[in-house]
């Protein structure tokens, strides 16, 4: 049986969040597309994987030691897939400091989803 495209997202976020788990942001940012755009709260868009490998450093050097990407919906385009969820970032202690709406634009790149467009908001006053 065929593996669903949300499923294939889910396994790509995943993978996403035990690499940031595990401190290694170089992998991190290569889970994104070569052409990347990465649209953070209150910031101008990142659009290397230098500069998104910095952002998730200094996400990380604020406490942040977890995150996890939930699923919402997945619609497939070809080799484009749309995603929307739910990111929750906790600290060391399992606490959450922020909750965020997230889109993610896919692209199939060498037989591999990676996120091409990535935007989010924060709902954490």
């Amino acid at each position: 049986m065929a593996i669903s495209i949300k499923q294939q997202i889910q396994a790509a976020n995943k993978n996403l969040a035990a690499l940031f788990k595990a401190g290694d942001m170089k992998s991190v940012a290569n889970c994104y597309s070569k052409n990347s755009k990465f649209m953070p709260p209150n910031s101008k868009s990142i659009k290397s994987k230098k500069a998104i490998q910095e952002f998730w450093e200094n996400t990380a050097a604020l406490g942040v030691a977890a995150l996890s990407l939930r699923t919402g919906q997945v619609e497939k385009l070809g080799t484009t897939a749309i995603e929307t969820g739910v990111a929750t970032l906790k600290d060391k202690d399992g606490v959450t400091l922020d909750q965020a709406d997230y889109v993610v634009v896919w692209k199939l790149e060498n037989k591999a989803w990676k996120l091409h467009w990535d935007i989010f908001n924060s709902n954490t006053a």
